[in-house]
């Protein structure tokens, strides 16, 4: 995670795929609603610097030189372009987040994958009933 403190840092930094391999630069990086982190950065990569694409940044690690991302310089290359502007729309979030098979923002689900199941009274209702009961198991058919 990239604290809010840290943002400015990142900025311009080199940006390196899950092998060390380098990918481009840090163009502009996106805070968190929730506590103003690093959410998102675009970064400009191809061959005279001209593609800006988007990459989550929930996991990565920064060393002070360059900020290191768990995902692939080809994955990364593949990822929605950068909007124009200072901010992300929840459909364009989303829209990188499923590029890197995350789950989309604002969808909280239980064990069993169910978004009907009441995930504040976790453990009060009946086996099934809840996010507690059932984990591990596999969803009935």
């Amino acid at each position: 995670m990239i604290a809010k403190s840290k943002i400015h840092e990142v900025e311009n930094a080199t940006v390196r795929d899950r092998n060390g391999a380098s990918v481009g630069k840090v163009v502009q990086v996106f805070p968190s609603d929730d506590d103003g982190s690093a959410a998102f950065i675009s970064v400009r990569a191809g061959l005279f610097g001209s593609d800006t694409t988007l990459v989550p940044v929930e996991d990565a690690s920064f060393d002070g030189t360059d900020l290191h991302v768990g995902y692939t310089k080809s994955a990364i290359k593949g990822a929605p372009s950068s909007p124009a502007g200072n901010t992300l729309s929840i459909v364009e979030a989303n829209a990188v987040r499923r590029h890197f098979g995350m789950s989309p923002i604002g969808r909280a689900t239980g064990d069993m994958g169910d978004p009907h199941e009441n995930l504040n009274q976790a453990g009060t209702g009946p086996a099934g009933a809840d996010d507690t009961e059932g984990a591990g198991t596999t969803p009935p058919a």
